[in-house]
């Protein structure tokens, strides 16, 4: 639409120049017109009196001739070419003097002026009148002696004057006056022309220069605010403001590009946010990633911590028997011979402390193998009674030292009896674990309590006691290995922090779980899983 306009004003502008040049051609035309007609009045002025000049001096040479004064043939003949070349020329002026106002008149209407005609046709007798004037001087002779001179003369003026029986003197002279008329009023017309045409010029400038103003003025208005527009909209986007949008007020080319500018917007607008998600995407992802770094850079304090632990608890239950071993034997060593009663009580005591160093190395290659899925099993049928009446006895025996009851709850009487496929050994071994840490950590005077029921198909054992319970927090770090509660270190010093990863690594060999329930200086509820069915398999060692 706004091209269209643009369009419309320059045609309006080129059509303005186009009248105002045909406008000066047309002026300029009709003031050449005048102008020529001024200089063709003038020449034709010119050739008439040098016609009569010509015709003039002939009258001089023919009264020389009549009165035998001496004139000249060849004064004669120059006259006469000359009033011929001046005739020929006259009608040539003559002519293009009647085509001019031919022009003239066809442009604007006027009449051709009779003096024209009547000039055309004094220069066709001129030619006649100039023959006749020719053939008669060349007959001229002087005037004998008693000749009347004023006959003869008279004779000559009509031959020069008259010509087709029109007194051509008076044609001449009556022409001469005419064109010394008719030169003002060519110079008037011709004046008047120029005026007229710069008056025309002028005018059209000044009507071109109005209409340009207008244009200009309208143009501007028109382009004036939707570039302000487009502009504010781009320092918007320049200083990130990239909701900013143009409102669309009209369809033409800037209702377009506005269209157009909006889109631009909407597009650099999601691609802002898709970036700034993405930002934010990465920021989460990186404070994830530092999240999981931080934890596991605290894991592997705690590792390292853990690491220190068990070395030292190793160090300590390693040296303990090692120690006690190499006492005994430095004792029995040292000074002269004994009875062998003291060297067997000797041998006796260095025997519990290699079981017991063999102990822990023992557990220590049992948590490897579980490590590297290489814990050997030998399956078999187990009774459930009797293999937790045996874990229960042997638990008795170390709770009888500590002044902790260890009990088995019979199951009831309508139960029928269970068995299991298992390795009996690691089985027990594990059962006598769990009972091992509840005798040690209750209290004097305490009892454990282990029980057992069918819940789908399964069997569970439950290992309760009244013992110092464990923190809510260390709960779920129970079954790492080498660890080690802050409560149960308070109580007792020694441990490696193995003993329930035994224990769940050997019921895990058994597809069972084993859990922990505990409160706070009430006691803790170990419950062991077991199927009452495994298939039958043998794992060499």
């Amino acid at each position: 639409m706004f091209r269209l306009r643009l369009s419309l004003a320059f045609a309006v502008l080129v059509a303005l120049v186009c009248i105002q040049a045909v406008f000066v051609y047309w002026g300029s035309n009709r003031v050449n017109d005048y102008a020529q007609h001024s200089r063709l009045a003038s020449d034709i002025l010119s050739e008439l009196l040098e016609l009569s000049t010509s015709k003039q001096r002939l009258r001089v040479w023919a009264s020389q001739q009549l009165m035998d004064a001496n004139a000249s043939p060849e004064v004669r003949d120059s006259q006469l070419a000359r009033m011929q070349a001046s005739a020929e020329t006259l009608r040539n002026l003559a002519r293009r003097d009647l085509s001019l106002w031919g022009e003239i008149s066809a442009r604007e209407g006027v009449p051709i002026p009779p003096e024209v005609d009547q000039l055309v046709s004094v220069s066709e007798l001129l030619n006649d009148n100039i023959a006749s004037v020719r053939a008669r001087l060349l007959r001229l002779a002087p005037l004998e002696r008693g000749a009347e001179f004023a006959s003869v003369w008279q004779e000559l003026n009509e031959v020069f004057d008259m010509a087709r029986g029109r007194d051509l003197r008076e044609l001449i002279n009556g022409a001469i006056e005419r064109q010394r008329k008719a030169m003002p009023v060519a110079r008037a017309a011709t004046e008047r022309g120029l005026d007229q045409l710069r008056q025309q010029a002028v005018a059209l400038a000044a009507l071109t220069l109005a209409a340009a103003i207008v244009l200009a003025l309208y143009l501007n208005r028109r382009l004036q605010r939707p570039l302000d527009r487009l502009l504010e909209g781009t320092q918007a986007l320049q200083a990130g403001a990239l909701e900013h949008r143009i409102a669309l007020r009209s369809r033409d080319e800037f209702g377009r590009v506005a269209e157009h500018f909006n889109a631009m917007a909407a597009e650099l607008q999601r691609h802002r946010s898709d970036a700034d998600a993405a930002r934010r995407r990465l920021e989460d992802a990186v404070l994830e990633r530092t999240s999981e770094l931080s934890a596991a850079h605290e894991t592997l304090q705690q590792v390292d911590q853990r690491r220190r632990q068990l070395l030292a608890d190793l160090s300590h239950e390693l040296r303990t028997p090692a120690t006690a071993i190499r006492g005994e034997a430095e004792i029995a060593l040292r000074g002269a011979d004994r009875p062998s009663a003291e060297y067997r009580e000797t041998l006796t005591r260095i025997v519990g402390g290699v079981k017991q160093l063999t102990g822990v190395i023992d557990d220590l290659l049992l948590i490897a193998r579980a490590e590297a899925d290489q814990l050997a099993m030998r399956f078999g049928t187990v009774d459930l009674s009797e293999l937790l009446g045996d874990a229960t006895e042997m638990a008795g025996t170390l709770g009888a030292r500590h002044n902790v009851r260890v009990q088995l709850e019979a199951p009831r009487a309508d139960l029928p009896a269970v068995t299991l496929q298992a390795d009996a050994d690691r089985l027990r071994q594990a059962l006598v674990i769990v009972l091992d840490n509840a005798v040690r950590y209750s209290r004097n005077g305490g009892a454990v309590r282990v029980s057992w029921q069918r819940v789908d198909g399964r069997v569970q054992v439950a290992v309760a006691d009244e013992g110092i319970g464990i923190d809510a927090d260390e709960l779920p770090q129970v079954f790492d290995r080498f660890v080690r509660g802050r409560r149960a270190r308070l109580h007792r010093a020694d441990g490696t922090g193995i003993g329930l990863s035994i224990a769940q690594a050997i019921v895990q060999a058994h597809q069972g779980r084993i859990g922990i329930e505990s409160i706070p200086q009430q006691g803790t509820t170990v419950r062991i899983e077991l199927p009452c069915h495994l298939p039958i398999r043998t794992q060499e060692t």
